[in-house]
Order: C-alpha cells, then structure tokens, then sequence
C-alpha cells in the first residue's frame, strides 16, 4: 500500500500514545505472546486433524508433513503456511502524524517521540530529492507532542527546510531550548533539557504564529501571523486550524483535499461538570461545537479519547492506577467520542491519546468491544494504532 501512488491523502499515524511514551510491561509482552501461539497452534493443530484417520490417529509421517527429513529451512517453510491472525499492536510512541498528498507535499502533525520514526522514512523517501520542504502543523506546547524534535533527522540536514505552524506556546515551547527561530537560548535553558541547540541543526527553520485575533494581540516576535478562521493552502490541500479545549492553547486540524476530510484532534476535554456556568465548562462546549462543525461528515477523524467516563469521575482506576479524578487535565471519554461519532456521521473515528497506564490486554478488549458495536452501525470506531496508513 505505502509503494504505490498516492491518489490524494496518505495518512501515516507514526504515534498515538498520550502523556509520556511507553514500552510494553512484561506481563503484556507474554499475554502477546500467548494470543499468537494460541492462534498458531488452533492452525497447526487442524492441519494435523486433516492427515488423521477415522480414529484420530495421524496417517502420515513427519517428513509427509514436512516435505522431506526434517531441517530449519523445511521448519520454517512448514509454519509459513499458516498466517496467524495478527495482533493489535498500539505502540508506545508520543503524537506524530504525517500525511503525504498527490502534490508531492509532506505535512507533519505533531512532533511526539513518533517524529524520529516519522523523520527517517522522510530522509529515506527524499533522497537526492533538491527540494526538500516539510510542513510541520503543532496542536499545543506539552512535552508529549514535542519531545521528538530534536531527535529528528530532518533537523540535522541542512538541504532540509521545515515550515513550523502552530500557536504562540508551541513555537515558543521548540525555540526556548533550541533557539531555532531566534538562535538564541538563555544561558539558564541551555542544556537542561536537551544538549542540542541551533548551532547543531543546520536545516532551515521558519515559524508561523496561528492566532485569535479576537483574544489575542498581533505582536509576534518577527513571526510570520496567520489568524486561526483562515485556512492555509498547501497546493491543493486546505488546512483549517480550530482551538480547542485544553489546559494550554491547543489547536486541531481540518485537512481537506479532492472532496476528502481528515480531522485531527488530540488533546481536548468535554469537560463534564456539575455547574454549566463554570468558564471552563462554558469554553468546552462552546470548543466541542467548533470540533463538531469541522468534523461533521469527515472521511476520518483522529481524536482524544483518554479515559472512560467512570475513570474521567475518579469512580475507577485505569488498569492497575488508584482511582483520580480527571476533570480539568485535557482530555475526553471514550464514551463521548463514540457518541459523536454517530452524530456527525464520521466514517472512520480512530481513538487515539491512549493512557500510558492502560496496559495491552485492556486496550485489546476495548478496540474489540468498539468492533463489535461498529459492525452493527454505519460508522467504524477503533482505537488508533501507530504504524497503521490510511488513503483517503
């Protein structure tokens, strides 16, 4: 699918973990592990039965089931005949989606831990390519949505140009401790976080400040501006950025080409509070019904969906977690989402933002319960899963 031409959109969902990157425990490795023998020996096991006889004694010797007297290649050819279902792999890596379009343009939508992975294919795919030219979309400034930046290989290539958008905080998130816009970095920044600086990143940067201008002044610190109710227009491609709700200044994305729309939302709460005239309350719904404008009917909508509702109220712990209330830390309920979902007729709704508390086991039991429900309706829901590549 990746090798062949792109009609329109190609969208490549690099990470889609929430708060902080992680790698599988021990115990789901094994709990893996376990799935996919199970499934392996149910096909092993009915192809013995197939050489069996009337009394359930195998009517064929070893080398019948090989193919000849038994070795590693004859080993190996014999388990290739079988394809064990594959397993849901989510993967552990921060935001990072990057969508190719049939102009030839590469556009990145956050720089979670999945924008080192993203960055290589980047090199890979551009070769010796002159222009080499990536347009980098920030939701928000929190380190799970920026902390693969500076170990991204496309920084490091000086024939590289990256095109940054994204509100005030994000921009100013990147350039406090790498000085990429400014190439400047306080003395008391420099090291703390990351030992790399400007100096070591020879692509060209440029930033472009999306804002309100309705909430927020123009000044820009020599940024180009752009105002949030405008659309940018790579090509044929129309990006339409929205705020929504979240404890820093976050924005989602409406990205339309050729009559198909792909929303990507990642941090954003339904805050769901007992007090209606609460300014948070009133600021979410108000950001939920500008979400609901762009995504009605879309092709694809990538969304936060971080917790149940029972987690979201502090009722239940998420896996093995102590039961927290939630309200107010930025995020949705799974609930939610799948309810919008149906009411605005998206196609596909891929819930992404995944608690790194939530282990393997649990993830698969939802992204199944969410197939069965999805099968009995016009709309698919599933939890989103890195490495998984859409053609809209």
């Amino acid at each position: 699918m990746t090798d062949s031409p792109i009609d329109n959109l190609r969208i490549h969902f690099y990470g889609v973990q929430g708060s902080g990157s992680t790698f599988p425990a021990k115990q789901e490795r094994q709990a893996f592990q376990r799935m996919n023998e199970f499934h392996l020996l149910q096909q092993v096991l009915d192809d013995l039965a197939s050489h069996a006889d009337a009394d359930g004694r195998l009517a064929c010797s070893l080398e019948d089931l090989l193919g000849g007297q038994r070795s590693d290649r004859l080993v190996m050819a014999y388990r290739d005949r079988f394809a064990a279902e594959e397993s849901r792999v989510y993967g552990g890596w921060t935001t990072c989606v990057r969508i190719e379009t049939a102009d030839g343009d590469d556009i990145v939508l956050d720089c979670g831990s999945g924008f080192r992975n993203c960055a290589r294919d980047l090199q890979v795919k551009w070769g010796d390519r002159p222009q080499r030219v990536l347009h980098v979309f920030g939701s928000h400034s929190h380190l799970d949505h920026t902390e693969g930046f500076d170990q991204a290989a496309v920084c490091f290539d000086p024939r590289n140009t990256l095109q940054i958008y994204g509100n005030r905080q994000f921009l100013n998130a990147l350039d406090i401790n790498l000085g990429i816009f400014t190439h400047e970095v306080a003395e008391e920044m420099r090291g703390v976080q990351t030992p790399l600086f400007y100096a070591l990143m020879p692509a060209t940067f440029s930033a472009t400040r999306i804002y309100e201008p309705a909430t927020e002044t123009p000044d820009s610190d020599g940024l180009a501006l752009h105002d949030v109710n405008q659309p940018i227009r790579i090509n044929q491609t129309t990006i339409q950025p929205f705020f929504v709700f979240h404890p820093a200044p976050c924005l989602a994305y409406r990205i339309e080409r050729g009559g198909k729309v792909f929303v990507f939302c990642t941090d954003h709460e339904l805050r769901r509070g007992d007090d209606t005239d609460h300014p948070d309350q009133i600021q979410s719904f108000d950001a939920e019904r500008r979400l609901i404008d762009h995504a009605t009917n879309a092709d694809v909508m990538y969304r936060d969906g971080q917790y149940f509702r029972a987690e979201y109220d502090g009722v239940q712990g998420i896996s093995e977690s102590m039961p927290v209330p939630r309200r107010g830390w930025g995020h949705s309920c799974i609930e939610d989402v799948v309810e919008m979902a149906e009411g605005c007729n998206i196609k596909q709704t891929l819930i992404g933002h995944h608690d790194p508390n939530r282990s393997w086991e649990e993830r698969n039991w939802i992204d199944e319960s969410l197939a069965r429900n999805s099968s009995m309706n016009a709309y698919k829901v599933q939890l989103a899963r890195a490495e998984t590549v859409i053609d809209l």
